[in-house]
């Protein structure tokens, strides 16, 4: 059996918070009635993991990012993902496929979150 690396673990546990996360929006509905709301519930925790993720991801490559740079990349994640991957990698071709990796894990995220969320909505419907 293979280890895990715990980055890869905190991504893991990111995407089923998603998948929690989009049926509880569907069963419940709040976020066809209250978009704001839903979007600060899922917000936390993917700050939450976003920061996680850098930290643990730096730790295991040994190389601390300079004082403040994962909270940036936790709080404005549009800007600061990206800049983070391009800080930390040693190449430019290496931050190229970070940040083209982040975009794919963004996607899945995406499609787990309205493919539960749906998942609930039906249910519900029922």
């Amino acid at each position: 059996m293979t280890d895990i690396r715990r980055s890869r673990r905190i991504l893991i546990a990111w995407l089923i918070a998603y998948a929690a996360l989009g049926l509880l929006g569907g069963l419940t509905g709040i976020g066809q009635r209250d978009e704001q709301a839903f979007s600060f519930i899922a917000g936390v925790p993917t700050m939450v993991f976003i920061y996680l993720w850098c930290r643990t991801e730096s730790l295991e490559r040994g190389a601390l990012p300079r004082s403040g740079l994962t909270m940036f990349a936790a709080l404005v994640a549009p800007l600061g993902v990206p800049f983070y991957l391009w800080r930390t990698r040693p190449t430019a071709g290496a931050a190229f496929k970070a940040i083209g990796g982040a975009l794919a894990f963004y996607l899945l995220a995406s499609v787990v979150l309205g493919g539960f969320e749906s998942l609930g909505m039906a249910w519900r419907k029922e």
